[in-house]
């Protein structure tokens, strides 16, 4: 009997290796994946339809699901970790996060997911609005609709592609920036610092970020609650409907990719992952749809909604596909 064949957009990440190199299959389906393509480029290309199952931006799933766009998650979250080391100002330039009213605020795109949780910690701790600030962006928008409650100017001249954290921390340096926003470090390097972000930033004189105490960044995890989400596994509705059986079957098979994937870490990346385990109190990437990842969705969902880029907090259970959620 014939496979089915379906295409799929992932990184190349110790987690999905077994399933990029054909260790492990999925029974019925020959899987044709592509990863060549920076993590934004994928999400754009997902976002246009090209592949059936996709590693796709969070809070870009949940303004394409708001719009009509047919796509469905799996409690897969590929890429999750605090967003308080993404947040970078120049020193002697700022003498506390308030000061940022008013202020010029640069980020690589402004819905990014990264950008939207920076944005979020900032209302909620600080009680900055979006609104209070102005912003300017360098990157290429994955959609985020018309209807901003604030103007989002282009920086002149745009940087390269793939350039723009140290274009940001250039325009930080000179003063002509009070603060970036940017991707980057995900999971244990977000909690306890290190990584390649501070590298990419830290090129020009005095770039650092606003914060940078990881007793605090884990105190604010635990008190909320929240450990956010950046990136989620999601495929085609259409796709889930016709092969009901496929849903299931990707969510074993990634859970077994993510058991194989020890032996692609380095031992000091293996010793990050139980650090971060054990701060936390449980494994953020158990692929499940808990209480954590429950609440995690709602918080994006409102920031989203505070900076204009949705309209209301959708039932997060609706989302996810139902066959994966009683697992």
């Amino acid at each position: 009997m014939a496979k089915h064949r379906i295409t799929m957009g992932l990184p190349y990440h110790p987690r999905t290796r077994a399933l990029i190199d054909g260790e492990i299959g999925i029974d019925g389906y020959e899987l044709d994946i592509t990863h060549a393509p920076s993590a934004g480029e994928r999400h754009y290309r997902f976002a246009q339809g090209e592949w059936d199952v996709g590693e796709y931006s969070a809070a870009t799933f949940l303004r394409t699901r708001e719009k009509g766009f047919r796509y469905v998650a799996l409690p897969i979250f590929f890429e999750r970790g605090p967003r308080q080391r993404n947040i970078y100002f120049c020193e002697g330039k700022l003498n506390h996060p308030s000061a940022l009213k008013g202020k010029k605020i640069g980020c690589f795109r402004y819905g990014a997911t990264a950008v939207v949780w920076a944005r979020g910690f900032l209302l909620d701790e600080y009680g900055l609005k979006t609104t209070d600030m102005n912003w300017y962006v360098s990157g290429r928008e994955v959609y985020i609709g018309n209807d901003l409650p604030v103007k989002v100017e282009r920086l002149d001249p745009p940087p390269p592609f793939g350039q723009e954290k140290p274009h940001l921390a250039k325009l930080l340096s000179k003063g002509e920036l009070h603060a970036a926003l940017v991707a980057g470090d995900p999971g244990y390097p977000g909690l306890f610092g290190g990584g390649t972000l501070p590298k990419a930033m830290g090129e020009f004189t005095g770039v650092k970020p606003l914060f940078d105490d990881s007793e605090e960044i884990i105190r604010w995890v635990r008190r909320t609650g929240i450990y956010p989400i950046i990136h989620l596994i999601a495929l085609k509705r259409d796709v889930a409907e016709r092969y009901p059986d496929l849903p299931n079957k990707l969510l074993e098979a990634f859970r077994e990719a993510k058991k194989l994937s020890t032996k692609h870490l380095t031992p000091e990346q293996i010793e990050g992952h139980e650090r971060e385990k054990a701060a936390l109190g449980e494994d953020p990437y158990a692929y499940v749809l808990g209480e954590t990842e429950k609440r995690t969705m709602a918080a994006l969902a409102r920031y989203q909604i505070e900076q204009g880029l949705l309209k209301q907090v959708p039932r997060v259970e609706s989302l996810f596909v139902q066959q994966a959620l009683a697992q």
